[in-house]
């Protein structure tokens, strides 16, 4: 068995663990599916086997009782640091304002390292494909189920992908703008230029 292959394996069965009994939001699909296909979305972007299992645990930190050295004991630096760079872990982070929390992230990276850009860029896909299945299916209702309406949504997806922007020869940024535009309306700029 490769080394690569056995970190990534080693990431799918934390985070399967990490993530058991929890559901994605509004429906009863298993959450694990969303961070295997983050995973999946990584790998045919050629993403490295560490950026792949960084992508498997995206959501450890923030979503399960997984804190920062418990994982930095198990798959190293490396991986762990785009973990963090990769979630939503500030200090208090329900207390603070919906808007303020997507503002930092947005403007965080803008500057994240490149593994950290493409784990984020393969979450927000996934994220936005689902998204934008559940808006077909269900209209405008769906929206119901998140901390931030439609209009909210929007800026914060917008944003995301100007400050994405560095990865615009990725299949997986490309693909994000086409999704944003359908789910939200097309850009008043050439963010994806």
């Amino acid at each position: 068995m490769s080394k690569g292959y056995e970190i990534i394996n080693n990431a799918l069965e934390f985070a399967s663990k990490a993530h058991s009994n929890q559901f994605r939001k509004g429906t009863n699909i298993p959450y694990i599916v969303h961070p295997v296909e983050v995973a999946m979305i990584l790998q045919e972007n050629g993403a490295s086997s560490s950026v792949i299992a960084a992508g498997l645990l995206h959501d450890v930190l923030e979503d399960t009782d997984v804190n920062v050295s418990r994982l930095h004991d198990k798959f190293g630096a490396k991986i762990c640091e785009t973990v963090i760079g990769a979630s939503e872990i500030l200090e208090d982070r329900m207390s603070i304002p919906w808007e303020i929390r997507k503002r930092h992230t947005i403007n965080f990276l803008k500057t994240a390292n490149r593994d950290i850009q493409l784990v984020s860029c393969a979450d927000k896909l996934s994220n936005s494909r689902s998204m934008l299945k559940n808006h077909v299916e269900k209209g405008m209702d769906f929206w119901n189920i998140f901390n931030a309406d439609f209009e909210s949504q929007a800026w914060y997806y917008r944003e995301l992908v100007n400050s994405l922007k560095d990865l615009s020869g990725c299949k997986m940024y490309n693909e994000l703008v086409v999704t944003v535009e359908q789910l939200f309306g097309t850009f008043d700029n050439n963010i994806a230029k």
